[in-house]
């Protein structure tokens, strides 16, 4: 018993190390700097729209790098900025406004 116990033991440490490493490289697998375009995730729901479609908005400009993981854009020049977390935020690509 002891030793199915201590084999569970490693199984799970394993599984949650590997779940946090899967974490954090989805998490941190982008970086932006100032002036870059990006799409920032807002799950709002729209009627016309697709719901795979609606959650994405852009093109956003990112204003300033505020930390590692928290950006400042902003939608326009007379637009209010927005302090959004990296998990919110994509690349944007002149091409992407067909898929998206």
């Amino acid at each position: 018993m002891k030793n199915l116990e201590a084999g569970l033991e490693r199984v799970y440490a394993f599984a949650s190390e590997r779940m946090k490493t899967r974490y954090y490289s989805r998490a941190t697998d982008h970086y932006f700097k100032e002036g870059d375009l990006v799409w920032m995730y807002n799950p709002k729901r729209r009627r016309g729209l697709s719901p795979k479609l609606q959650n994405w908005e852009g093109s956003y400009t990112v204003v300033k790098k505020l930390n590692d993981v928290v950006y400042r854009v902003q939608r326009s020049s007379n637009a209010k900025p927005k302090v959004i977390h990296i998990n919110r935020l994509a690349p944007y690509r002149a091409t992407d406004h067909s898929s998206m």
